[in-house]
């Protein structure tokens, strides 16, 4: 099969990262695989690894149309021409449209009468606008649907009205083989070999908590005043975090390799507002790596009885379970080896190749394959 595999961008962020392991499963299957990815970034390279790959062109161009008032009109028709340009180059099959970010390629693909797979990483209401701002209506008629978590499915049966039935479910899973690999490698950081170390890996913005952290933060101390404690964000700070605010904690930028960090950490903490299903999460996990978080999105299905998981907002609970974990090691060594066994059990790169597989390869693409289901039924 053809199959034209769409990415919003290559970033190194959550759904690019399930595109290259999307991307990797179909051409193992000798499924004939180009990937487009609309925005540039680092993980092009790991795409043109796995299939070949090509940027969007004129992107800065079509940026500033999108700017210019009035011309959304304008900057969408040049939007569809390029997606129709690309699809008529390709020639898919099928066209497998990894983030509703990208929803732009759905109708023209409909126009010449490929199939149509939409990949939703997003929450309902961010979903809605990019199919908004995509001119493509909220019914996706004819389009396979698959959500990367429970809640994504359940917002999104309530967006389309197709009911959860209708939706498939293929949650994310980190690459584990490569996280592993990765995390052999050295911190941008230098920790003291006894420092309890309270981390944080992603954008530094509203939606991911960066407020909430640092109040975090500020408890934890005032909990445990004498206790050596660092709270060390890894990410790219897009939000600016105010001096005396950020005090307490430390925000070192982004980090070519994250995964090192995230093996020293002693808990990974996830403060965020929304968040579907962060891969953040699961790779922390597998590196044994305890997670306290607020339960939004997918988070409590992920984290199950191994990690800390309270209501999101409640900044005292957050702490407390931060420092039950800091003052006792056992306790939180064995949370670490109980996350790492339950994501190599449930969240494996070889069940989701195998689903996802089983998904594409259904000759209508419609109803949940026995793998997926399968997979469903386990997390």
């Amino acid at each position: 099969m053809r199959v034209l595999l769409v990415t919003h961008e290559a970033s190194r962020s959550g759904a690019p990262r399930v595109a290259v392991l999307v991307a990797r499963s179909l051409v193992e299957q000798g499924h004939r695989v180009h990937v487009v990815s609309r925005r540039p970034g680092p993980l092009l390279e790991d795409f043109g690894a796995v299939a070949p790959t090509a940027l969007e062109p004129f992107n800065r161009v079509r940026r500033r149309l999108w700017s210019v008032p009035g011309g959304g009109w304008f900057a969408h028709l040049v939007e569809v021409l390029l997606v129709v340009a690309t699809l008529l180059r390709r020639r898919p099959d099928l066209v497998y449209v990894n983030s509703a970010a990208a929803a732009v390629y759905l109708r023209p693909a409909a126009w010449l009468r490929a199939r149509q797979l939409l990949h939703v990483h997003e929450s309902g209401p961010l979903t809605a606008r990019f199919l908004h701002a995509a001119r493509t209506g909220p019914e996706l008629a004819g389009v396979t649907l698959v959500a990367c978590s429970p809640s994504v499915r359940a917002e999104l049966a309530q967006l389309t009205g197709r009911g959860p039935a209708g939706i498939h479910l293929l949650p994310s899973v980190p690459d584990d083989a490569e996280v592993l690999r990765l995390s052999t490698g050295s911190c941008d950081v230098v920790y003291a070999h006894d420092d309890l170390v309270v981390g944080c890996c992603g954008a530094v913005e509203h939606r991911k908590g960066a407020d909430q952290w640092v109040a975090v933060a500020t408890a934890v101390r005032q909990a445990l005043p004498t206790a050596a404690i660092r709270f060390v964000w890894v990410g790219p700070v897009m939000s600016p975090v105010a001096a005396d605010e950020a005090a307490a904690v430390e925000f070192v930028g982004a980090a070519a390799n994250p995964y090192p960090h995230l093996k020293r950490f002693d808990v990974l903490t996830l403060p965020s507002r929304d968040d579907p299903f962060p891969l953040v999460v699961l790779e922390a996990m597998l590196l044994g790596t305890p997670v306290v978080a607020f339960g939004v999105g997918g988070v409590p299905q992920q984290v199950g009885d191994t990690g800390r998981v309270v209501p999101p907002g409640d900044i005292s609970a957050f702490a407390n379970e931060v420092v039950a974990l800091l003052t006792n090691t056992e306790v939180r060594l064995r949370a670490g080896a109980a996350s790492q066994a339950r994501v190599m059990a449930l969240y494996s790169t070889t069940a989701f190749s195998r689903a996802l597989v089983a998904l594409i390869e259904a000759p209508d693409l419609g109803g949940a394959s026995a793998a997926a289901r399968t997979l469903r039924a386990r997390t």
